[in-house]
């Protein structure tokens, strides 16, 4: 697909080591390493958050430049999501995965204790079902991939593909020039991801709302403008250090086309926490939208994947968990943390 591509989703957790197990243990994604570099005055200036240290671990599927991006920081300290937070609170909302075994991936997850929210809704193979990871995010896994990647992918032995993001906006407009016309994501009208049906999934039945769904390469960015009931907006304190999902990246391997759209981003009055970051290798950058959107734009020599994480092994065969109790779970670290950068 033309257009900026998706490279990342990141999310802030307060439980690394269990989160990472639970990601690898329930769906199979691969680890791929991970740095406890983000610290200092670097971090806290592209981060945009003060005293920003962080360890982050990252997690591989199916595709090639592509992975999940788990934080835990330690300083400041990860305020707690809300116990009455809903999807229709203005943010990063959910995850949208498709997993190669639906019924074997459901059993996976109640030996975790991770129950999905409703039952599963559709026809046997065209089935959906939302459970929530054990930070509170939402996860939205579908038993067919709609989108028809299965002859781009790269690692098609990993068990999972990460399909999208959707974020719920306060208004769709603006939403659209940001997401749209600044970052170059490419409309698909033709799409529809969701009906009014699925809000059950999520615990938002006969909720109203309108969809907008964005090509960010070969994965989906979904904007939702809820209208009833209407989302909490953004704390005037918020951080992107706070639990939840916190950011998408865009992944660039043309440092022209890097500099292209952070330009964008400026003459269209999008604000970035500070300059570029050149490291040589990559160059990095964090910009945020009016309505504080926090995206990363980031450009990676392909050389350099295997160091920031989107280099990984195949995953194992075997993702069976041992009793009800039980739960293998093998890293795949080809460094410690400690010895990266």
């Amino acid at each position: 697909m033309p257009g900026s591509a998706m490279n990342q989703i990141a999310m802030s957790v307060t439980d690394l080591p269990r989160t990472h197990a639970w990601y690898t243990g329930a769906f199979g994604f691969v680890p791929a390493s991970g740095t406890n570099a983000f610290k200092g005055i670097i971090a806290e200036k592209v981060q945009g958050v003060p005293g920003a240290r962080s360890s982050c671990w990252w997690l591989g599927d199916q595709q090639e430049f592509f992975q999940l991006e788990l934080f835990q920081f330690a300083r400041p300290e990860t305020r707690l999501l809300s116990d009455a937070w809903s999807p229709a609170d203005i943010g990063y909302s959910s995850l949208m995965l498709h997993v190669r075994d639906f019924d074997e991936t459901l059993e996976r997850l109640k030996i975790l204790g991770s129950n999905p929210i409703t039952p599963p809704l559709g026809e046997l193979g065209n089935r959906r079902v939302c459970v929530k990871d054990p930070e509170g995010v939402l996860l939205e896994l579908f038993e067919t991939d709609p989108l028809g990647h299965r002859g781009l992918l790269v690692n098609p032995e990993v068990p999972v593909l990460t399909l999208g993001v959707t974020v719920s906006v306060p208004d769709m407009d603006e939403s659209l020039q940001y997401f749209r016309d600044v970052l170059g994501m490419v409309e698909t009208p033709e799409l529809k991801l969701h009906l009014p049906e699925h809000e059950f999934l999520w615990g938002l039945a006969g909720a109203k709302s309108q969809r907008r769904v964005l090509w960010a390469g070969e994965s989906l960015v979904e904007l939702v403008q809820y209208l009833d009931p209407l989302g909490e907006p953004v704390r005037e304190d918020y951080r992107i250090s706070d639990q939840g999902l916190l950011n998408i990246a865009l992944g660039f391997r043309s440092k022209r086309v890097f500099s292209a759209i952070y330009q964008r981003c400026l003459k269209a009055g999008i604000q970035a926490n500070w300059r570029p970051l050149n490291m040589g290798a990559w160059n990095v950058v964090y910009v945020n939208s009016a309505q504080r959107f926090s995206v990363e734009l980031l450009q990676v020599q392909p050389w350099y994947d295997g160091q920031m994480g989107f280099s990984h092994r195949k995953a194992s065969p075997n993702l069976a968990v041992q009793g009800r109790r039980n739960l293998t779970v093998e890293f795949h670290f080809e460094a410690t943390p400690e010895q990266l950068w």
